[in-house]
């Protein structure tokens, strides 16, 4: 059986509130099971009503369980920028949720997963 990283990514809801992003960024986010840099995206979005400057989304991993490999699920981390230059964190936004009633070790559909 031959071991590999199995890079999952985003779920469907995340992916389908970043296809309209400004710009696209990429960065070094982990590494795999064969020491390969796994790259994650940043996501300049339009800015939120009010006296703020920018919104971005960072793909950020969100658990690594293992089958056959390590299986990457990310989700995305929220930054805000004020007027005033303070960036205030927003948390993370479209997180996988583990369920144990899932057929399959991940259904990016409905965003579970149990692996």
């Amino acid at each position: 059986m031959s071991r590999s990283t199995q890079y999952i990514g985003l779920n469907k809801y995340a992916l389908n509130y970043v296809k309209d992003a400004i710009s696209v960024d990429t960065y070094k986010m982990t590494t795999g099971i064969a020491s390969e840099p796994v790259y994650g995206k940043i996501y300049q979005m339009p800015v939120p009503k009010g006296p703020n400057t920018g919104f971005v989304l960072k793909e950020i991993v969100q658990d690594v369980p293992w089958s056959s490999g390590p299986m990457i699920f990310t989700c995305l981390e929220a930054t805000l920028t004020k007027e005033c230059g303070q960036k205030i964190p927003m948390g993370k936004y479209f997180c996988w949720m583990i369920d144990p009633s899932v057929d399959l070790e991940y259904d990016i559909d409905t965003g579970r997963y149990y692996a």
